[in-house]
C-alpha cells in the first residue's frame, strides 16, 4: 500500500566510496526498506559501490522498485548493479550529463544521503536548475550524525547574506530521520497538478551542458550564489577525477565559507573523499592574497582506486603551469 501517493519516486544521491563508516552504510540500509516499505520508487546512478550499492541491495531485498542510470562508458563494470542490468531497470545514456539529466527527470523530488564532492554538485546543481525555472522540486538532506551540519550552516548564513535566494534556500529540507524526512518531500507535492512534473521533464531534457570551467586558468569563484557554488562543486569534482590540474581559488573577504570548509574536512575525516582531497581548493581573505597562494599551489592527482577498492595510492602531485591532464 502507498502510504503517501504524493510520492511515489525520489531520486537518490549518495557517496560511491566503500570507506565510509558503519552509521553511514546503515543509514542508506534503512532508507532502502523504508522507501521499499513505503512504495518509493528509488532513482540513483546504478552503481554496486559504497552507499550507493548498499542502498540498491537494502531496496530490491525489501521487494522495492529500483531504476538506476548509468553512461555507456561504465556499462560493463563490474561495479555497476548488475541486477538493474539483468531485469532491463537500468536506463543507459550516451554520458555523465545525460545521467544528471534522467535522475532529475525521473524523481518527483531529490534526497541527498552523505557523499563527498560528487554529491554535494549534484545538490548544488539541483538547486541551480530550480533557480533556472527547469523544475520545481525539493530536496532534501539526510543529516546523518550531523553530516550536513557544516554545509547548512555555510548556507544559511550565504541565505542571510543575501546571496541566495530565499526560494532556492527553502527547497532544502534537512531532517536527521527518514520517515519525517519523505513526509516533508511527500507535503511538497501534495495537491500538485502532475503536469508540471511533465513540463518540466520537458525543460531540463533541453538544458545544454554548462560551461562552468572558463578557459582561463585558474578558477576563481567570488562569491557564493548558487551558480558560483555549483561551478565550485563541478570543478572540485573535475579536479578529483583528473580532468583537470588548473587551481582552484575561493576569495572568502566577508568569511562566509567557513561553513564549508568545516563541511569539506567533515567529509575527508568520515573518508567520502581522501586524505588529499581537502588540498584542491585555496581560501584566501583577498583577490591578491589568493593570487599569491595560487602561485605556489600543486595540484595533487589522486588515484580513485583509493577510494573504491581500498589499497593506499600515493598521490601524484602535478604543478599548475603543466599541461592539464586529458
Amino acid at each position: 500500500m502507498n502510504h503517501h501517493p504524493d510520492l511515489t519516486s525520489l531520486t537518490v544521491y549518495l557517496g560511491s566510496g566503500g570507506k565510509a563508516p558503519e552509521i553511514f552504510k546503515q543509514a542508506a540500509r534503512d532508507l532502502g526498506q523504508v522507501m521499499a516499505k513505503r512504495d518509493i520508487r528509488v532513482i540513483y546512478g546504478g552503481m554496486d559501490a559504497g552507499l550507493m550499492g548498499v542502498l540498491a541491495h537494502s531496496a530490491l531485498e525489501a521487494g522495492g522498485d529500483v531504476l538506476g542510470v548509468i553512461p555507456t562508458s561504465i556499462r560493463d563494470r563490474d561495479f555497476v548493479q548488475q541486477t538493474l542490468l539483468e531485469t532491463n531497470c537500468m536506463i543507459i545514456v550516451d554520458g555523465m550529463w545525460e545521467r544528471k539529466k534522467i535522475l532529475v527527470d525521473e524523481g518527483q523530488a531529490a534526497l541527498a544521503l552523505p557523499g563527498g564532492y560528487g554529491t554535494v554538485d549534484e545538490v548544488f546543481e539541483f538547486l541551480y536548475w530550480a533557480q533556472k525555472g527547469f523544475h520545481d522540486k525539493p530536496i532534501g538532506l539526510l543529516n546523518v550524525d550531523g553530516y550536513w551540519s557544516p554545509l547548512m550552516d555555510f548556507l544559511e548564513a550565504v541565505y542571510k547574506a543575501g546571496e541566495l535566494e530565499k526560494s532556492v534556500y527553502e527547497r532544502l529540507i534537512v531532517e536527521d530521520d527518514i520517515d519525517v524526512l519523505l513526509d516533508r518531500l511527500a507535503k511538497h507535492n501534495q495537491g500538485r497538478d502532475p503536469a508540471p512534473l511533465r513540463g518540466a521533464k520537458t525543460h531540463i531534457s533541453k538544458i545544454e551542458e554548462s560551461n562552468l570551467m572558463p578557459t582561463q586558468n585558474p578558477v576563481i569563484i567570488e562569491d557564493a550564489s548558487i551558480e558560483s557554488l555549483y561551478r565550485l562543486a563541478n570543478a572540485l569534482v573535475l579536479k578529483q577525477l583528473s580532468k583537470i590540474t588548473r587551481a582552484i581559488g575561493v576569495v572568502d573577504d566577508d568569511r562566509l565559507f567557513a561553513g564549508l570548509k568545516l563541511w569539506i574536512y567533515t567529509a575527508a575525516t568520515q573518508r567520502f573523499i581522501t586524505p588529499y582531497c581537502p588540498d584542491m581548493v585555496v581560501f584566501a581573505d583577498s583577490r591578491a592574497a589568493l593570487d599569491a597562494a595560487i602561485e605556489h599551489h600543486i595540484h595533487v592527482s589522486v588515484d580513485l582506486h583509493e577510494k573504491w577498492e581500498g589499497n593506499h595510492a600515493k598521490p601524484h602531485l602535478v604543478r599548475e603551469h603543466d599541461p592539464e591532464q586529458k
